[in-house]
């Protein structure tokens, strides 16, 4: 149990010092063309960011990229961006830092912009102190194209107690998207100025166009996944002397095979990759013992149960393929049918309860594992 609780707690001293500085599978091309595979430095990105930290691998020291040396960067899933120079108004879309101009005030700026859809019409979002500004490129554009929104406002000249202006929205988007990304007569009315929204919208105009969708961010929400396990426990068993002596009647070691299925989630964490698990595999295997206290004794244990593992995995990015992960948790036995010449079928606990703790090495959704089991009595 010591050996247990030291490894939970070191469990989440690692998940702490992650979530602190993860890095993630990722990549990044520079001005020269030249594709690095790397590590990188996964934040929150709230703002599209213009620099960010890479390792080659974990062990090795951080670097910094900017993007005046870099035009396209990506980390795990969930972030693609690429350099552009482009205008745009960055106006907030509040009332209370609008202006009275229903026009933009274009600028020029050189930014990321954050792939949210790519297909052969692309959907891309610049986010800034909170502002929000969406981008499309297709066949007919050589650079992406602003999706124009603006929130203005107009004073209220019917002088009425409590009233100052009104906001207005300009929303020549939907009109763009009428004109140039339309299929079908898709809708475009009550399409909102959002990430959620226009994902939506360029997803079914590429899937009616023909287009395959070759990237889409992930939705922040938990990922569930579902597969098979296989593994193998080296079993041991032991137990008092039945003539009452001081001495143990033991079993032979033996190698049991155990299989079955898991369920596992991930939590959508924006630093630190942890996924939940719930574990259902089934064994059954034969023992041989022995008393040495009594002449030609031979005791056999028939064992067969499913059992059930549930506990918390933390993933560890090593390289660009290969991860670590940590886990540890909680397993329950349930007896199915467990026989013995040594106890009565009374004595046999339908029920048992041990913790386990692990880790190994995974490459995409293949895993090679271990795992250290306390001991348990089942009797």
């Amino acid at each position: 149990m010591k050996s247990l609780f030291c490894f939970i707690v070191g469990l989440f001293f690692i998940a702490t010092v992650s979530a602190q500085s993860l890095y993630e599978a990722g990549y990044f091309i520079d001005n020269n063309g030249k594709r690095t595979e790397c590590l990188i430095k996964k934040l929150t990105w709230k703002s599209n960011p213009t620099e960010f930290e890479w390792k080659r691998t974990i062990s090795s020291s951080s670097k910094t990229e900017t993007i005046e040396n870099i035009k396209e960067f990506a980390v795990g899933e969930d972030y693609r961006f690429k350099r552009y120079i482009l205008q745009f108004d960055l106006n907030g879309d509040t009332v209370g830092k609008s202006t009275k101009s229903k026009d933009p005030n274009l600028r020029y700026k050189k930014i990321f912009l954050r792939t949210i859809l790519k297909s052969k019409t692309t959907l891309y979002q610049y986010s800034e102190k909170g502002v929000h500004r969406f981008f499309y490129t297709d066949p007919n554009t050589i650079y992406p194209e602003l999706l124009l929104y603006k929130v203005f406002y107009t004073p209220d000249e019917t002088k009425k107690p409590g009233k100052k202006i009104i906001p207005q929205e300009n929303n020549t988007y939907q009109q763009q998207l009428q004109e140039k990304v339309n299929c079908e007569n898709q809708d475009v009315s009550k399409l909102t100025y959002t990430q959620r929204d226009l994902k939506r919208y360029f997803k079914k105009y590429n899937e009616c166009k023909g287009n395959k969708i070759e990237y889409i961010i992930r939705k922040k929400i938990n990922q569930t996944r579902i597969g098979i396990v296989a593994a193998v426990d080296l079993s041991s068993f032991t137990h008092n002397s039945i003539a009452g002596s001081a001495g143990n009647v033991s079993y032979e070691d033996i190698f049991v095979p155990r299989y079955g299925i898991f369920v596992e989630t991930f939590i959508p964490f924006s630093k630190v990759d942890l996924s939940f698990f719930l574990e259902s595999t089934y064994k059954a295997f034969t023992m041989d013992g022995r008393d040495l206290a009594i002449a030609n004794s031979e005791f056999e244990l028939d064992y067969k149960s499913i059992n059930v593992a549930v506990g918390p995995r933390f993933h560890i990015y090593l390289s660009s393929k290969f991860e670590l992960f940590l886990e540890g948790g909680l397993t329950v036995d349930f007896n199915i049918g467990t026989e013995s010449n040594v106890f009565a079928e009374n004595e046999i606990e339908n029920t048992t309860t041990d913790y386990f703790y692990g880790g190994g090495i995974g490459s995409g959704r293949f895993k090679v594992g271990f795992r250290q089991y306390t001991s348990k009595n089942i009797s």
